[in-house]
């Protein structure tokens, strides 16, 4: 078998060494023989730690998971329903939950629904939607708007916004 060594300035060796002149080689040093390609002539081998290499290997594996997990949840909507007539105590409590939302890494469309009871004209459905949405960015922080408001029908406005990016520096 043809063995592949790193020494101690980085330049890899290969030497030939039989298979129990290897694996001895290999508990001396206190590391693992692991075939590298065994369709080669001869079959090509290296001393390792092998438990490291699982270690990293499963670390990349789960970060590489979390990064599909977290791009899942950029592409899912949260939806949060307002009426016109709320109240600014439970406007606060439905903030608190965009904010935990944001913070997860959703997204969040705001729609507010209008009803006859509420009052309010048709002409000034748009300007009253305008205004609560004019509150919810004001109490929420590092949020970039994706859809602007807009009427939906007569009944409904809707706004969707996301978290802001971290920028690495």
């Amino acid at each position: 078998m043809r063995l592949v060594r790193n020494n101690d300035e980085g330049e890899s060796t290969h030497e030939i060494l039989s298979v129990p002149k290897a694996i001895a080689e290999a508990k001396r040093l206190g590391l693992d023989l692991v075939e590298v390609n065994g369709k080669a002539s001869p079959p090509v081998c290296k001393f390792m730690d092998y438990e490291r290499v699982r270690y990293d290997q499963k670390k990349r594996d789960k970060d590489k998971k979390k990064a599909v997990v977290q791009a899942q949840k950029r592409d899912e909507i949260k939806e949060i329903r307002v009426t016109a007539k709320i109240d600014s105590h439970d406007l606060n409590v439905k903030m608190n939950a965009a904010a935990k939302f944001l913070d997860a890494g959703y997204r969040v469309s705001f729609r507010i629904m209008f009803k006859k009871s509420d009052g309010i004209l048709a002409e000034n459905r748009a300007e009253r939607g305008k205004e609560i949405i004019a509150n919810v960015t004001s109490m929420l922080e590092n949020f970039e708007i994706v859809t602007p408001p807009k009427m939906v029908g007569l009944n409904h406005m809707t706004a969707s916004i996301h978290r802001l990016r971290a920028k690495n520096s």
